[in-house]
Order: C-alpha cells, then sequence, then structure tokens
C-alpha cells in the first residue's frame, strides 16, 4: 500500500465521520502524518514477514535462524538456507524428562527439578559447590525443551558468595544460565 492509498482511505474515514479536511487545514496535515506513518509500518512489517521464512530471509532473520540451529555464520546466504531447512525438518519432541533428571543428578545428591507444564524448577544447594555452575548451564541448554521456562528453586546468594567464586561476571554470561536461575541460586 503506498502513502497516497492510506492517505485516500484515511480521508474517506474522516468523510464518513463528518470530519471536515480541506487542504492547509490541520486536521488535513494530520491525515498526511498518519498516512506517512502508517506507510513506514507497512514497510517494517513487510521486512519483518519477510525475515521470518528462511527462503526470503537476509541479515537478521538468517542471523536469527543460524543461533537457533547453531550454524557457522561465515557461510553464504544459500548455504545457511540450505542448513535451515535441515534444521526445521528435523523431529522435535522426542525431549525425555528423565535424561534432564538423571544429568541433574550428576552434578550431586541434592540437586533436582521440579516440573510443571511449561515451567521447570531445578534446585540444589550451591554454596560450596560453585564448580556446578557451568555444568548446570551445559544441562540446562542441552536438555530443556523448548518453550519451557526454568528458574532455581533458592533464595539467592549474596555479593560476598559471588565474590567467593573463581569467576569473573563475564564468566557468568557464558555458563548460559538465564537472569532466573541466576538470580535464584541459592540453598
Amino acid at each position: 500500500m503506498t502513502n497516497n492509498k492510506i492517505y485516500e482511505r484515511l480521508a474517506s474515514l474522516y468523510s464518513r465521520l463528518g470530519i471536515s479536511h480541506p487542504p492547509g487545514s490541520a486536521e488535513n496535515g494530520e491525515l498526511f502524518a498518519y498516512a506517512a506513518v502508517l506507510d513506514d509500518l507497512n514497510t517494517y512489517f513487510e521486512f519483518c514477514f519477510k525475515e521470518m521464512f528462511a527462503d526470503t530471509a537476509t541479515g537478521l532473520g538468517l542471523s536469527l535462524f543460524c543461533e537457533m540451529f547453531r550454524i557457522d555464520s561465515t557461510q553464504t546466504a544459500d548455504e545457511k538456507r540450505e542448513l535451515i531447512k535441515l534444521g526445521l525438518g528435523s523431529q522435535y519432541g522426542e525431549y525425555k524428562s528423565d535424561t534432564i533428571f538423571a544429568e541433574l543428578e550428576k552434578l550431586g545428591d541434592d540437586f533436582y527439578i521440579l516440573t510443571d507444564p511449561f515451567y521447570a524448577y531445578a534446585g540444589g544447594d550451591i554454596r560450596d559447590h560453585y564448580e556446578v555452575l557451568p555444568k548446570l548451564g551445559r544441562i540446562i541448554e542441552s536438555y530443556l525443551p523448548p518453550s519451557v521456562s526454568i528458574s532455581y528453586d533458592g533464595e539467592g546468594m549474596d555479593f560476598d558468595y559471588w565474590d567467593s567464586t573463581p569467576y569473573l561476571f563475564k564468566d557468568y554470561d557464558n555458563f548460559k544460565l538465564c537472569f532466573d536461575v541466576i538470580d535464584k541460586l541459592g540453598y
């Protein structure tokens, strides 16, 4: 839809409502402003729609698909699209809850996970076991089913604890633990 078509449509709506909008009036200026904004919005929506599909995605869309399927971003756009199609063609839904349970138990006897539909709570005492943090992140990233959110079943740790670990704050980003987990880590 072009800016002129949008303007004409808005002008007809103004007329039906009995709002006069003669050339040079404030009302007519508003119509042109609305038409320009709606034209920009329509262009943005067309861009977003194009980026949603692997066949038509460009920079942003391809990057998001590559991140989702862990595809090397240095490949050509056509190579990325082929790998994306393979990823989209993969069968999902073969996640088994006992896998994440077993992996968490390897961290220690007191580690556990409680599940609700679409939500999970991990737990366990990390006070003297800060070395499990990177392992916990790998487990969550590898075995938590898609569309399930996770939090930690704890009260959180104080800054003295965080200072006592051998990790820098940039390390916590590399653990792949979401804020809801890091914020509630504790006992």
